[in-house]
């Protein structure tokens, strides 16, 4: 693999390409049912006073999430003690609303047409999830069931159909579907890595980016391929979009993740671009990204944590091919 190396980056030392290695990862022979678990967690909305308080900063190393709802491109992170924040960061730093609620891990979110909708795994293990329908009042929370065991991924397929996955206490991808109402929980396989959660993207399919037990970078279509390789190592959740393609060029999926080295990486996931390529940066947290279908240049953002625990963005446009603006700090 030619990349997930050192880049040169102060204070981060280089470490040698890695292969990725066939097949490693098995998928679970067991289907442990992930059932509902039983009421504990009480997530409200706060009050206006509350609300007005100074908003505070992402909590460490924990991944964040996004999503882009018509004009704005919207953050959203867990603070410390587990309150979940959500802000337009179209034109930099702006003033978060609180969502509320207890997360005990990242949150993830996609736009339906009308609302953000926010996911998260609550402190009683359930996914939990809340509507928000501005990027400054969001709705209670409530309880989608399940025990999983990672921040989850999400993936809006078209107005008011979305998917959700994450990982399950059995080390396995679970999903529930949004069709207008809520589909049952439903098993993909895998084994994903503890501390990861998946990623999705919707390209005629929707295909699930996860890293696995061997730390490589694993990608399924769901109900069509099975988890194969995608090259890579990483110990951090990774992220999936789709990128228009222009002047003839074709629709494709981007992966992004975390190198061991702490830089961002992206993969193309065309035949004409193999391979992880180095975005550079210094990130201390999985990394969340969406592209803005309604630009003229196909362009993605990428989220993740810097070494200040802050996050930072980095832009992309990808036509004819990728090129990238540096990170830039969107919070604090």
């Amino acid at each position: 693999m030619k990349a997930f190396r050192g880049d040169g980056l102060a204070g981060v030392p280089a470490r040698p390409a890695q292969r990725p290695a066939r097949r490693r990862w098995r998928l679970s022979g067991r289907a442990a049912a992930l059932a509902a678990a039983l009421a504990g967690m009480s997530l409200v909305t706060v009050s206006a006073a509350a609300a007005s308080a100074a908003p505070p900063p992402p909590a460490p190393g924990v991944t964040p999430g996004a999503t882009v709802a018509g004009a704005t491109r919207d953050l959203v992170y867990t603070a410390a003690d587990g309150s979940v924040w959500l802000e337009n960061v179209a034109s930099g730093p702006s003033t978060p609303t609180r969502v509320g609620g207890r997360l005990a891990d990242g949150p993830s979110a996609v736009f339906d047409g009308q609302h953000i909708v926010i996911f998260g795994q609550g402190t009683d293990n359930q996914l939990w999830t809340a509507s928000c329908p501005s990027v400054t009042a969001c709705g209670p929370w409530q309880p989608l069931g399940g025990v999983i065991t990672s921040k989850p991924g999400a993936v809006g397929k078209s107005r008011m159909i979305y998917s959700v996955y994450a990982r399950g206490t059995d080390g396995a991808v679970w999903g529930r579907d949004y069709n207008f109402g809520w589909g049952g929980w439903y098993k993909l396989g895998g084994q994903v890595l503890a501390g990861t959660g998946p990623a999705a993207a919707y390209l005629g399919g929707t295909f699930v980016l996860v890293v696995g037990t061997d730390k490589q970078l694993y990608i399924e279509k769901q109900g069509v391929t099975g988890f194969g390789p995608a090259g890579g190592v990483t110990t951090a959740s990774p992220a999936l979009t789709m990128v228009f393609g222009t002047a003839g060029a074709p629709n494709s999926l981007v992966g992004f993740a975390r190198g061991t080295n702490g830089a961002g990486y992206y993969h193309r996931f065309l035949a004409s671009s193999p391979g992880w390529h180095s975005m550079g940066g210094a990130l201390t947290s999985g990394v969340a990204a969406v592209s803005d279908v309604k630009a003229a240049i196909p362009d993605t953002y990428t989220f993740g944590l810097g070494t200040n625990h802050q996050v930072y963005e980095n832009s992309g446009t990808w036509a004819p091919n990728p090129s990238f603006n540096g990170w830039i700090r969107v919070t604090g």
